[in-house]
Order: structure tokens, then sequence, then C-alpha cells
């Protein structure tokens, strides 16, 4: 499969898991829109580098350091940003497979443990969301032993 290209038909006749396999190793539109912009970024740079535009490293070290500073720091940063992308990306994509992989399953308990096995625990926020009077309410409630405090309001 490697080096091979698939037209939309053959996409549209995989499975999903087939599918987002497939997909996984795609550039995103973005990502091809970066790379894009890259090179023409390059290729400005290396027009002016050509004619001159850019500092001489004899004239005005400072300045030159200075600008060698600033894109080491922007080619990091973009290092970083990539990085992050692509790691966000192959999440969303592995845990679009395994809620693919669960239902399929040909029992529950099966369906179960491969839910445990593979540790599918979604990351929630457990904010309080109650005001303090409702906090007090609430523990009033959960202390009482003989469920005598159930008042309605």
């Amino acid at each position: 499969m490697a080096g091979r290209t698939f037209d939309r038909g053959e996409t549209v006749n995989m499975c999903p898991q087939q599918r987002a396999r497939l997909q996984a190793y795609e550039p995103s539109k973005d990502a091809q829109r970066w790379m894009a912009a890259a090179g023409a970024r390059a290729r400005v740079h290396l027009t002016e580098q050509k004619s001159g535009g850019m500092c001489n490293p004899s004239s005005a070290a400072p300045e030159c350091d200075r600008q060698k500073q600033i894109i080491a720091q922007l080619k990091a940063t973009e290092a970083r940003n990539r990085v992050r992308n692509m790691r966000l990306r192959y999440e969303r994509i592995r845990a679009q497979e395994i809620r693919v992989m669960i239902p399929c399953q040909p029992s529950a308990w099966r369906a179960q443990r491969l839910e445990l096995m593979l540790s599918v625990t979604e990351k929630k926020n457990h904010t309080d969301n109650l005001d303090p009077a409702e906090r007090r309410r609430l523990e009033e409630i959960l202390d009482n032993e003989k469920g005598l405090t159930m008042l309605r309001r």
C-alpha cells in the first residue's frame, strides 16, 4: 500500500477502519496550505538573498545575529505547532477508530472488555456547578442516614 494513491471511488468502498488508517497518513488541507506558504516564503527569501536584500554578515553583525535568532525562533515555533497538530490528529483518529470498534464487538461483554483494555476514558471537566446553598443542601442530604431531611422545596 506504500506509494499507492487512491482515488475517491476506492476510498468510498473501504470500511471505516481502513479509510481512517489511510487518511491518517495524508496531510490535511491546513498542512498543505502551510507547506505551500512555507515554500513561497522560502522562494522570497532566496530571491532577496540573491539580490542582496538580506543582511551582509560583514556590514551589520548585531542586526544579522538578531535576524538569525528571530528566524530560528520562528522555525522552532512552527515545528512545535506541527508536532502538536500531528499529535492531536493522531489522538482524534485513534479515538474515532476505538468508537467504531467497540460497537462492532459480538457481545456486550467483549465490547466492555475492549473498552477497558483500550482505556477509553474521556477527559471530563469536573468543576463544581453548584452554588454554596445548593452544595450545603446536597451535603445535608448525603449526611442524613435515616432519610429524614428529604424536604421538598
